[in-house]
């Protein structure tokens, strides 16, 4: 048999690590206003704020568009654009208002090829902080301070703004690393930051074999309906600041579960997902992406995600990557099925709440999936630098060792720069490079 696990670090336990997630978690629940726990309709108004557990304002779930999120966590390397994402993003396939499909990249600092970040959000793409470490160690995550949160989220939208010029006001969402939870500490960083949105909260309650009744984003001005699976998640208010849950898909262990014999196991990220066949090749992942897909497009039509590593695609598992590409080019030809970046998304149920399928047909380049909305970006140079090179980098996290940076040589003010004077890292995210902001 064949069986593809989770690409998830293991968490080292140290005595310190423990100590921290013990001690930084509940102050800052104290610190911030208690969400109340009934979300009031004549309090809770679109465009700032929606109640959890809403859907879209169309009343019959098949007259709604069908959102789909591709999103890819990490560095975003040449190896992935040549072997993979050209291929996705070849323009061959389309959303039905003829533009390209395009996706949402978090983005970790190492390895980073910052030229073609820009290229990607030139072409539409939307680009995301996932941290500058990526630290292993899960109770790092867990019980990191405000401040902590603030180095590492913020600190890589800085360094993405800074390196591929992007203007900061794109770079709005956030996931953690490992999907770790960090509480109220990290969404008060994000909130204070002026994130948009987090993806990193899993929900199963909403997701796996309830696909079909699928949570939509909302705002946590209030107490939320989702479940917790992975502790610890906010209890303070945070007005106008965005989830969008991951919902649970379903793999190929079928059995795996006795309460559950004819079913596959819960998974957040493909990366997760286990496929036990004989046998498997691209038609095995096909049919486990389109029994997800059935579920939800067949029920509300939440947004659905395919969340994952460019690592899933590698080596001798490249029929992982041709099924997935099978399944794009096949739920594409619905003309209800529109691949967009989770910004997108999320602009779609706060200022569009109410359009159908067919209004956004309708609106041609006012509608929010238009490709006119990023038309401009044409215009914001990147003119990328030779790599440079930084002999011996030495951090926390680095020991002596050699690294490149793909970086451009403007700014995303439009002046020109240089290559930093020292690798970009926690408390120095630009190297020294400004404006930094």
């Amino acid at each position: 048999m064949h069986m593809i696990s989770a690409l998830l670090g293991l968490a080292v336990l140290t005595p310190a690590s423990l100590a921290l997630s013990v001690t930084t978690q509940t102050p800052e629940a104290n610190n911030c206003t208690v969400a109340s726990s009934e979300c009031k309709a004549e309090q809770c108004q679109l465009p700032e704020c929606l109640c959890s557990g809403n859907e879209t304002s169309v009343p019959d779930p098949k007259n709604r568009p069908q959102i789909v999120y591709l999103t890819y966590d990490d560095a975003f390397t040449q190896y992935s654009h040549d072997n993979f994402y050209e291929k996705i993003f070849s323009g061959d396939i389309k959303n039905p208002d003829g533009c390209d499909i395009r996706a949402t990249h978090f983005l970790t600092a190492q390895y980073t090829d910052f030229t073609l970040v820009h290229d990607y959000w030139v072409k539409g793409h939307e680009m995301a902080s996932h941290s500058i470490t990526h630290r292993t160690n899960q109770n790092y995550w867990k019980g990191l301070n405000v401040d902590g949160w603030e180095l590492e989220a913020e600190g890589m939208r800085k360094m993405i703004s800074q390196f591929a010029a992007i203007p900061k006001e794109y770079i709005t969402g956030f996931r953690s690393p490992f999907l770790q939870m960090g509480g109220d500490e990290m969404f008060t960083a994000l909130h204070k930051n002026n994130f948009k949105y987090d993806c990193s909260w899993v929900s199963r309650d909403f997701g796996y074999l309830d696909l079909d009744n699928g949570m939509f984003p909302y705002t946590l001005d209030f107490q939320t309906a989702q479940d917790c699976p992975i502790l610890p998640c906010p209890e303070c208010s945070y007005p106008g600041f965005w989830v969008q849950p991951m919902l649970d898909l379903e793999d190929n262990w079928i059995g795996a579960d006795p309460n559950h014999p004819d079913n596959g196991m819960p998974c957040s990220m493909l990366d997760g997902c286990i496929i036990m066949d004989e046998n498997p090749d691209r038609t095995t992942v096909k049919n486990m992406l389109m029994k997800n897909f059935d579920r939800v497009y067949n029920g509300n039509r939440a947004p659905m995600g395919l969340y994952m590593h460019a690592g899933w695609f590698y080596g001798e598992l490249s029929w992982h990557f041709d099924g997935y590409l099978d399944f794009l080019q096949d739920i594409t030809k619905n003309d209800d099925v529109w691949i967009v970046p989770i910004n997108e998304g999320i602009d779609y149920v706060s200022n569009y709440n109410n359009a159908s399928n067919a209004d956004l047909l309708a609106m041609g380049d006012d509608s929010p999936f238009s490709c006119a909305g990023f038309e401009d970006r044409k215009n914001q140079l990147c003119e990328a630098k030779p790599p440079c090179r930084f002999e011996n980098v030495t951090n926390e996290d680095i020991h002596n060792q050699e690294r490149y940076m793909h970086i451009c040589g403007r700014k995303p003010t439009g002046q020109k720069q240089g290559c930093p004077k020292e690798y970009p890292w926690l408390n120095n995210p630009c190297g020294g490079n400004s404006p930094c902001s």
